[in-house]
Order: structure tokens, then sequence, then C-alpha cells
């Protein structure tokens, strides 16, 4: 019984010794070593092109953050407890004992290695002189302050090892775009939760995005992991995509393109390439362009994707669709002559539509490579607003493309019941229509397919994407070969000429609405074309919004176009169809020549 009394005294001496001496000691303790719920975050997935090649990758990263209020009161601590020391040592002066003057220095030292922690610190965040003390004492009362966001491994552990209290790091990943602003409009770009806010990264964001896991770890007092107790959700990477983007056509693609709005001063510039059999974007590029790798480039005028979101009046590629719609509507045939004379024709007391020139009777052909105004106007005037309505509609004007982007412009058709005679003939030559670019060569995809549209789509595709017949095969063959005429050297597209091949395409000015007024001196220019003819691959168009000169499709639009159809060509391998008779051309997929 004594012994058991005496064991009792013991640890009830014990208990009020922990309680009343220790309890500043062990509290500390217990907060450097707690059970704690973590979240593993998610390896979000990776955007490839069509060949397998990374346009969208995440990097580990680390989050650092702090207690301002741990952080500032050890600060207060070190200071006075230097204070108080270099106090008494001052105080005594030459009659300071050894242990004094020990102190003294040991508490001098401690104090200036935590000040210039602080300050390299400070610097090593990228902040201004002072500025962390500034953000530190704003947050005095908070227990949480963000002292970094998506800093690199060895940073971030250059900052751990200087040991502040309650300074720890948080896993996270950062993505990176190795191709910058050459794919950036289609890419997009995420927030820095990893979030997408543009581009494929926001309309795959579910299938790309993953879930995070969670886990029960001990931590101690630097954050740093003791133990890993139990998995409570485990998590789940994200999936990777794949575009149809080609990434050496999108290069190729955006530096024509940047190269010729730069040197015509242009407001904007866009341009598309279609695999015609497929239905697959192989290649889009806008201008003016951002890096995504650079939050400081990001700007809504900047990472707008101009391609799918901008609706213009397509001018003068319209005249093509025209022509088609008249023959399908057998208001005339592919011989017909249609006479522009006497080089106007006035559809109402204050619109007159007027040519250049008088050409007088002209063909289909001379038409186009005229881009006769008069004559196209008289042909949509020969058909029902009805016919013209319905064949715009099966092209999909009016009509959301769904390529798969996050926003996607309908653009405007105007019911057939409310055209006037002004607006029939207007629609002829590409008035009063408002399109995006991509539906604008989705709807010469026809001419390329022997009258079959498919849809458009940013996704790789196993197979060709659906499709259905807009327009017969001889309709389109006819309009297809009557287009080669606009890249003859008398016409309105010669600078769309591609060595070794043929093309067929149309060049296209229209004057833009500014105010509900059309400018004299503001233009969107463009050229939409196909090659090779023989045996029709690639459908690409280009548009450049209001040149400072060359302000003309033919002039500003289609040298883009020359350049990008042929290096496109090359990249496939799709052999030449325009060669001398005995000239062979070896073909690099199979070794034999053609």
């Amino acid at each position: 019984m004594g012994a058991l009394l005496f064991g009792i005294g013991v640890l009830l001496v014990r208990a009020v010794y922990l309680e009343v001496y220790q309890q500043d000691f062990l509290q500390e303790q217990s907060d450097k070593r707690k059970n704690r719920v973590v979240s593993i975050p998610a390896y979000r997935g990776m955007i490839l092109d069509r060949n397998n090649e990374a346009l969208a990758i995440s990097s580990p990263v680390k989050t650092l953050f702090c207690s301002p209020q741990k952080l500032l009161h050890k600060r207060e601590e070190l200071r006075q407890k230097f204070e108080e020391a270099r106090r008494i040592f001052e105080a005594q002066g030459k009659r300071a004992s050894k242990i004094v003057q020990d102190e003294y220095q040991l508490a001098k030292l401690d104090f200036m290695k935590f000040e210039d922690n602080l300050a390299n610190m400070e610097d090593l965040l990228g902040m201004q002189v002072g500025e962390l003390m500034g953000v530190l004492e704003k947050s005095r009362s908070k227990h949480f302050y963000r002292l970094g966001r998506q800093k690199s491994p060895e940073l971030a552990q250059k900052i751990l090892d200087m040991d502040l209290p309650s300074v720890k790091a948080k896993q996270e990943y950062k993505r990176f775009y190795p191709m910058a602003e050459s794919a950036a409009h289609v890419v997009g770009f995420t927030d820095v939760d990893g979030k997408g806010i543009e581009g494929i990264e926001r309309a795959q964001d579910a299938v790309l995005a993953g879930k995070a896991g969670k886990k029960r770890v001990v931590r101690d007092g630097r954050g740093q992991l003791i133990e890993n107790i139990e998995l409570l959700e485990e998590m789940l990477p994200g999936k990777d995509v794949t575009i149809s983007i080609d990434r050496r056509l999108q290069y190729l693609a955006y530096k024509a393109l940047k190269a010729r709005v730069f040197k015509l001063d242009a407001e904007s510039g866009s341009v598309v390439v279609l695999d015609a059999q497929t239905g697959e974007i192989l290649a889009m590029a806008n201008m003016p362009g951002f890096n995504p790798n650079d939050r400081r480039s990001f700007k809504p005028y900047k990472y707008r994707n101009r391609a799918v979101t901008d609706m213009f009046e397509a001018g003068s590629v319209m005249k093509p669709i025209t022509i088609a719609a008249a023959i399908e509507s057998r208001v005339i045939d592919a011989n017909v002559k249609i006479d522009t004379s006497p080089g106007y024709i006035k559809l109402s007391r204050r619109y007159t539509v007027r040519d250049h020139a008088n050409f007088g009777k002209i063909s289909l052909s001379y038409l186009l490579a005229k881009s006769s105004n008069v004559g196209a106007s008289r042909v949509a005037l020969l058909m029902e607003p009805r016919q013209h309505w319905m064949f715009l509609s099966r092209l999909g004007f009016g009509r959301v493309p769904d390529a798969g982007f996050p926003v996607e412009a309908a653009g405007s058709l105007r019911n057939y019941v409310k055209w006037g005679r002004v607006d029939a003939a207007s629609h002829g030559y590409g008035y009063g229509i408002a399109v995006s670019l991509l539906q604008m060569v989705r709807a010469y995809t026809p001419f390329a397919a022997d009258g079959e549209l498919r849809s458009p789509t940013i996704l790789k595709s196993v197979k060709p994407n659906l499709s259905q017949p807009v327009m017969s095969k001889e309709t389109a063959n006819s309009v297809l070969h009557m287009m080669e005429s606009v890249i003859a050297p008398n016409a309105t597209g010669k600078l769309a000429v591609v060595n070794g091949y043929r093309v067929a395409g149309k060049t296209g000015t229209a004057r833009k609405l500014v105010n509900k007024k059309y400018r004299t001196d503001k233009f969107v220019t463009s050229f939409i074309g196909i090659a090779p003819v023989s045996k029709p691959r690639l459908v690409v168009g280009v548009m450049i919004d209001d040149p400072k000169m060359d302000k003309s499709g033919g002039k500003a639009a289609a040298p883009v176009f020359a350049k990008v159809m042929a290096e496109a060509l090359r990249i496939l391998d799709i052999a030449p169809d325009k060669l001398p008779s005995d000239q062979k051309i070896v073909s690099a997929n199979t070794g034999g020549a053609t």
C-alpha cells in the first residue's frame, strides 16, 4: 500500500510539473507534430498534337505559405531578446562578464540571421526591399498568407532550408506550353489553380483535370512529411487529349500570318487549314498573339480565337457558293453566260451594284476570275429567296460549327421571308451574311469532297467525321474547276499560285461596317483555296482585317495562302499534279515514282 501511494504521489507531482512548468514547451511540440488530412493534387493530362507531340504539359511546382502571426511573433521575440541582452551588456560596459558577452553575441547573431533570412526570402520571391515586411504587417492577425505560387522546387527548398517558423510548401503543378504563342489560341491556358480558362484547356477540362485524392499524414513544424498514415481517397490523374492539329503546320501558319499582319500593319488576321477528307483542323492561327507561359500577356483582345469567334461579311469568297446554289436550283447550268452590261445594276433608287469595268457577257469562270459583283447579283436574283436560303443553311451558315471549341460563333443568316431584292442580290456577293472564318472554310469543303459536307473537328479523328451531301458531285466539280481561273495570271488571285500544284480558290474584299455605315477606307480581305485540284485534300482560309496597304484579298491574303498551302502540301507529302509530263516525283512514303 505504501508503494502504491508513493507511485500515485510521483504521478501527481509529474502531472503538476508538466501542466504548470512545461505547458508552453508541450504546446509547441504538439503544434509541430500533428495528424493532418492533406490533398493529393491530380496530375493534369497532356494535350498532344496528331503526332503525339506535347502541346501542353504539367510540371511539379511548390506554393509557399506562412502564418504572419507566428512569423512576426518570432521576429519580435528575437528582437526583444537582442535588445535586452544589449541593454545589459552596454550597462556593464567593460565590466561585463564572459557570460553576458556571450549571451549578447548569441542574441545578436540569432536576430541578424533571422533578418537576413527574411531579406533572402524576399529576394528569392522577387519582391522589392521591404515589401515582404509590409505585407506581413498588413496580415499580422492572420494565420495564413500565400507567399508565392508555382515556384520551382529548387527555389522552394532554398526558402524552406532557412527554417523560418510557419513557412511551409505545398505540392502543385504548373502548366507549360512548348509551342508558346504559335498554338496558344487553340490550346488555350489554365488559371493558377489549374482550371481550364480558354481553348482546349477549357473545352476538355473535365477530361484533363482528373480528381484530387486525400491522405492522412504526420507533419513536423516545418511542414515536412514525417509519415504517411493512410490513404483516404485515391488520386485519379487526368487523361491526355489528342487534337487534330499538326504542330509543324501550326507553326508555319502562325509564322506566315504574323509576318503578313505586321507587314500590312493590319488590325488582326486568322488562318485555318482543314483536311477536306476527314474534317480535321490541321492548323488554326490568329493575330494578335500571346504567350500562354507569360500571364502578363493575357489580354482578351489577344487571346480571343478570332477564327471561330469573330464574324465578318465574307465578300467575294461567297461567289462560288452563289453559283453552286444557282446550279443546284436549276436556274442556270455550268455553261451559261451572264450579261453584266453596262457594268452596273440598279437594285433600288439608292442602291446600285457596280463592277470596276463593263465585262459584257461572261462565263461563270470569268465571273469568278474578275470577281464581278454585277454577275454574282444577277445569278443570285435568278433564284427564289427560299432556294438560296436553304442552300446556305445546308452549308452551315447561321449555325454553330460545333468543332469542339468552348465558344464558337453561329454567324448570321436572316430568314428568306425578310429578304428584299437588295438582300437577295447582296447575299450573292457576300454582303448581309455574317460568318466566321471556320464557317467559311467549312463551306468550301464540298467542292473538295464531291459535294459532301463534313463537320469540322479540333479533336483527332480515328475515322472521318460524318458527312452529308449538300450538292451534286457534278456541281461541286464544275465550280471547283471554275475557281481554277481565279489563280490565272490576269485574275484577282494570281498571287495564290503554288508551284507544282493545281489550285482553285477565290479572293474576297468587303468593306467594314462601322456604326451602321460601310467605310470606304477599311476592308476585311480574305482568300480561300483548295489543292491539289486533281485530288483535293486541303482547304486553307486566310482573313486579314483592315490592312493599311494592299487592301484586297488578292494582294493581302492570297500570299499567305500560297505560303501556307505550299508548305503544308510538302510536309504532308502530297504529290504534285501540275508538272511537265516527263518529270517524275518520288514519293517519300512509298519510295516509288508517281
